[in-house]
């Protein structure tokens, strides 16, 4: 049997029942997470304008944008979903991809479109589709073993864990889910210069692959067709774009291993790479009990693939007058953390760009690519890093953090991503009220008992 079917018999043969446990559960916790931070991130610039675009294409009101309440297609309102839940860079990403992958901001926009689309979707259906397609998704992800600060091209396989989603809640047969794969070949987009330049498409890529999820699903429904050969056809995305690749972590345990299970959570709403300096330096400022104002210097130390992201080009990061480029700065976030003792979704706002305690803490902050880190763990686009503080006492701490809380070898719970999501409702555009958020909690708690979604989607519309 050739790899595409595998790939396509293994999304439509996979079920609750076959589905390790522990992977529906934490797919419940990537749902919950997509929508805490989509309610988070509902008044940053970005989620306006892609509700700007919603608003503007118009069409069939079948769908509910998360927290304004308007109505869209399907697709439209997938797509201004999944760009506000990435809008704040808050969503759990995998830990090991290369390239990182946020899978979920992707892949559970489209699911509950489609649930919201066709109510006899149950809450069990919903999160054997999200598990299969997330695992799927990052699976594509990591076999990609080129780098896309490299090459240019980032994550380009994020179409077919949205078209894997949307093709296992629609029911399509083999033949037409294995068109909505071909279809979705020609969706497949991604690219680095947003990164290097902060463009918003950071965020909006991830609603325009929600969007061609669904409609290349719908387009292989109604009969239209696509190659039959997506990924190892003669021009294929394999061949065409990615040479270089590792079968095995695509196909190794497939349907057996559903590595979904090891998504890693965002406790802070800045890119993952950031989080390990963090949590070094609250660590420190805990157990040392010393202030912003005490530190005369902090030295990192990281591989040189995140530092490359989160410490270059210097005059930004040291400077950042934007929130996309304060998200990939870790000398900001770090200076944040010191001054205040957490980061949170506030930090980024225009103004607070300016905090004079915190950039006078970024002006004594190096970033450096630490040899040993970069030796045992330089593949990683995540990476360990080590934090030195000296203090006007004279005093000088040390850590190095390799697995953050969040990390799947320090995973959050259910409970995390609820507490999560009432931080993020303190930032949304209309207000949640703390019984609103409870009953958000509960239904995704026991989201493999509900026979319908109907519910929960009244829940994500604020300002009642």
């Amino acid at each position: 049997m050739d790899v595409t079917t595998q790939i396509i018999r293994h999304v439509l043969n996979s079920r609750a029942e076959t589905i390790p446990e522990k992977a529906i559960e934490r797919a419940k916790l990537s749902i919950l997470d997509t929508i805490a931070c989509a309610i988070g991130g509902s008044n940053d610039p970005i989620a306006h304008l892609a509700r700007d675009l919603g608003s503007l294409s118009g069409g069939k009101p079948e769908c509910t944008v998360w927290v304004s309440g308007d109505k869209l297609p399907s697709s439209l309102a997938a797509l201004v979903n999944a760009t506000t839940a990435r809008a704040l860079d808050f969503d759990e990403t995998d830990e090991i991809c290369v390239n990182g992958c946020h899978a979920s901001s992707y892949d559970v926009p489209p699911a509950l479109a489609l649930a919201e689309r066709d109510r006899s979707i149950t809450g069990r259906e919903l999160l054997t589709a999200v598990a299969t397609a997330i695992d799927l998704h990052v699976r594509l992800a990591r076999s990609v073993t080129t780098y896309s600060s490299n090459t240019g091209r980032d994550n380009m396989v994020s179409v077919w864990g949205a078209t894997a989603v949307s093709t296992k809640l629609l029911r399509l047969d083999e033949e037409k889910t294995r068109n909505a794969f071909g279809i979705a070949y020609a969706h497949a987009a991604g690219e680095y210069q947003m990164y290097e330049e902060g463009a918003h498409t950071v965020a909006l890529q991830q609603g325009l692959r929600a969007r061609s999820g669904i409609e290349s699903a719908l387009s292989a429904m109604v009969g239209l067709n696509g190659p039959r050969e997506p990924f190892f056809g003669k021009y294929g995305f394999y061949k065409a774009f990615e040479p270089e690749f590792d079968l095995n972590m695509l196909m190794d345990k497939l349907g057996c291993d559903y590595v979904n299970a090891s998504m890693g959570f965002k406790p802070w709403p800045s890119c993952k790479c950031n989080h390990f300096g963090i949590e070094g330096l609250l660590q420190l400022r805990a157990k040392h009990n010393f202030a912003g104002d005490d530190i005369v210097s902090l030295e990192l130390g990281l591989n040189q693939r995140a530092e490359s992201l989160v410490g270059q080009p210097h005059d930004q990061k040291w400077n950042p007058k934007d929130p996309v480029v304060a998200r990939y700065s870790l000398p900001y976030v770090i200076s944040v953390a010191a001054q205040h003792g957490r980061v949170a979704i506030g930090d980024f706002r225009p103004e607070a760009l300016q905090d004079a305690a915190v950039r006078r803490i970024m002006a004594v902050t190096k970033v450096e690519v630490d040899p040993e880190i970069d030796r045992t763990h330089g593949q990683y686009g995540n990476s360990p890093t080590t934090v030195k503080v000296r203090l006007k006492s004279g005093a000088e701490h040390f850590i190095r953090v390799d697995k953050p809380f969040g990390h799947p070898e320090n995973p959050a719970s259910l409970i995390d991503g609820i507490r999560k999501l009432r931080d993020c409702s303190e930032t949304s555009m209309l207000p949640f009220s703390e019984k609103q958020i409870g009953l958000i909690g509960d239904f995704i708690g026991d989201l493999d008992k509900q026979p319908s979604l109907t519910p929960l989607f009244g829940l994500l519309v604020g300002g009642k």
